[in-house]
């Protein structure tokens, strides 16, 4: 048998292989498509719930209750530093009571880059309102402490403001640490206290970015502050990869504008890859790096999307990882 018959046996292989694996992922897609129907079935009425929950406190007022000490990083602080978030044209509430995991719930670090982020883009027009409701004043001390968060709470050890307002029970996250429901509250509100819209920024990107255009939309004269930027390459080719194994790669986003740059999310097509960006705002003139770390599970060829949201002009940025899994 000549090369050239070889060459050709190994071709017919591959292309058989390949209807194989197509034949295979069809039959998962078909599964997957299954199992979503059946899971959307399941939580269509939860979900009707919490869409009538949201419409129903749009434009209520919320009430503050008197008389709950403010504090930053654990010790009293200036009435009237905490007086000021109140006079915001925008103001975001958060209340979390005293069930459960503390750390978990509280989320500071990833409030702190939310704060850093509303201060770049929209600066002194939004007040963060933090109520917590700690089981003890030592806990939230070493909370705040540990997480280096410098921005005022008020600690509500009575939970005033869930009586005052009667936040809705039935949004509530039980949590498997206690047998009590949790409750979680957060809303955007008005310079009048009024509920523009609701949902917690830090557990859900989609929620920020609601949030973002609420403010925006408040003011039309005075519209996001944006930037230009470049990306040394939109396309990373990693021609032939190893299945199973990490396979990095690295974009570099520049800085062109005039204006701090601020990445707010990474969102990635497939589950494979993870991805890690800079948090902190990028001065004009400075980059940005996004990691991206992808694991292919199966062979053939593969294309999978990276869309990078932040406060440039040219957003969304898509950024393409494509190979071939051997």
């Amino acid at each position: 048998m000549d090369l050239e018959e070889i060459k050709k046996q190994k071709r017919n292989t591959m292309l058989k292989v390949n209807e194989i694996l197509m034949t295979f992922k069809r039959l998962q897609l078909l599964i997957w498509i299954a199992v979503f129907s059946l899971y959307s079935c399941n939580n269509s009425k939860h979900s009707e719930n919490t869409s009538r929950i949201a419409f129903e406190w749009e434009d209520r007022e919320i009430l503050f209750p008197k008389d709950v000490p403010c504090y930053v990083s654990g010790k009293d602080t200036l009435a009237a530093l905490c007086d000021e978030m109140f006079r915001k044209e925008f103001k975001i509430l958060q209340y979390v009571d005293s069930a459960g995991c503390s750390s978990c719930r509280l989320k500071l670090l990833e409030w702190q880059q939310l704060i850093e982020e509303a201060e770049i883009l929209y600066p002194d027009r939004v007040g963060f309102l933090f109520y917590f409701q700690p089981k003890s004043m030592e806990e939230m001390t070493e909370l705040l402490l540990i997480n280096g968060f410098a921005y005022p709470v008020f600690i509500d050890t009575n939970g005033s403001i869930d009586r005052l307002n009667q936040f809705p029970k039935s949004a509530q996250i039980r949590l498997s640490q206690s047998p009590q429901a949790a409750l979680n509250q957060c809303f955007l509100l008005d310079k009048d206290n009024k509920v523009l819209d609701s949902g917690n920024p830090t557990l859900a990107a989609r929620v920020w970015e609601s949030y973002k255009y609420e403010i925006e939309a408040g003011n039309k004269t005075d519209p996001k502050i944006r930037t230009t930027v470049e990306v040394d390459q939109t396309v990373h080719d990693f021609d032939m990869v190893p299945k199973d194994n990490k396979n990095p790669a690295i974009f570099t986003i520049t800085n062109v504008g005039d204006n701090p740059l601020v990445i707010s999310r990474v969102s990635a097509s497939c589950g494979c890859t993870n991805v890690t960006w800079n948090r902190q705002p990028i001065a004009p003139g400075a980059s940005a790096t996004v990691h991206a770390e992808i694991t292919l599970a199966e062979v053939g060829s593969f294309s999978k999307n990276l869309v990078v949201y932040c406060n440039a002009n040219e957003s969304p940025i898509i950024l393409t990882l494509r190979g071939i899994a051997r």
